[in-house]
């Protein structure tokens, strides 16, 4: 299945080549992104597959949106491998059977789940940063703290 295929790519030690850092999205005022390439464990890049850090624009400035997310290109079709979505937890971030509030993942076609991890949030972006790097299994590497400078 998908989700078996996506597992078994988040599992791969993998790390990030050629990070973009945050630049604004043009098709989003006020929204950042930033992308990396991947390369296997022995040194081989990952064709089709990237890293992806997006930061939207929050409506006021108590809340938050941030997507952490490994992609994939095959035949002109993005598709996501893997997503981190981090909100408020008051926040409702998924309509689906049960609602979730807060942070949670999607892994490849499954239903998403909700993350309890109280260091995974809005206002904790190390902990947040290193969580997703360990969760997809990526040599850390630095990315600039958006909450120290996002100019909207």
């Amino acid at each position: 299945t998908q989700t078996r295929k996506a597992q078994g790519m988040i599992d791969l030690p993998k790390q990030a080549l050629r990070w973009s850092g945050f630049k604004a999205r043009g098709n989003h005022v006020g929204h950042l992104v930033g992308v990396a390439e991947l390369m296997d464990a022995q040194g081989v890049t990952m064709p089709g597959y990237t890293l992806q850090i997006e930061i939207k624009a929050p409506v006021d400035t108590a809340r938050c949106l941030f997507l952490f997310s490994i992609m994939r290109l095959h035949q002109k079709k993005r598709s996501r491998v893997y997503q981190l979505e981090i909100a408020p937890r008051s926040k409702r971030t998924h309509n689906g059977p049960v609602p979730i509030y807060g942070p949670h993942e999607h892994l490849g076609d499954a239903e998403p789940s909700a993350i309890t991890d109280s260091g995974v949030d809005c206002g904790n972006w190390p902990a947040t940063l290193q969580w997703f790097f360990n969760r997809v299994s990526v040599q850390p590497f630095q990315v600039e703290d958006p909450n120290c400078h996002v100019q909207l």
